[in-house]
């Protein structure tokens, strides 16, 4: 009997000491997370389609990261993300970008495209979205 007391006694005070380890594990993982936004500047201005309307298309954009270490990877990485977005954004057709949806879809594709960009070139996910700021057509 005293053998099963001494062991459940043991047991609660395993619990006791490795409890508040666990708990501190959980925590650091919340602190890695440090969500901030990048400003693609300057702003992407690019020709648009011949013989769809409008002509020029201006747009600033923001991307939305989760560390320091991502905000870096995207400043590293610039060249490739701006020529990705202005690749995608001069690809357009300048009737069917006046709308909401069209602008909606545009930019869902200008981050699906940065994203693989960046994880093509990092080996790893780097950005939680990307998010038009400014849009003007002309």
């Amino acid at each position: 009997m005293k053998h099963f007391l001494h062991a459940g006694l043991g047991l609660c005070l395993m619990a006791v000491l490795v409890m508040p380890l666990w708990a501190a594990e959980e925590g650091d993982e919340e602190v890695a997370r440090d969500p901030s936004y990048v400003k693609l500047s300057p702003a992407f201005v690019v020709n648009l389609k011949r013989g769809t309307g409008a002509k020029f298309l201006q747009v600033k954009a923001e991307v939305l990261v989760n560390s320091k270490e991502a905000a870096e990877e995207v400043k590293l990485h610039m060249p490739a993300v701006r020529h990705t977005l202005i690749m995608q954004l001069s690809n357009q057709d300048g009737r069917a970008i006046r709308s909401i949806e069209t602008r909606e879809q545009l930019r869902k594709d200008s981050e699906a495209a940065v994203k693989k960009v960046l994880e093509e070139m990092t080996g790893e996910p780097v950005i939680e979205g990307l998010f038009f700021t400014n849009y003007v057509v002309q």
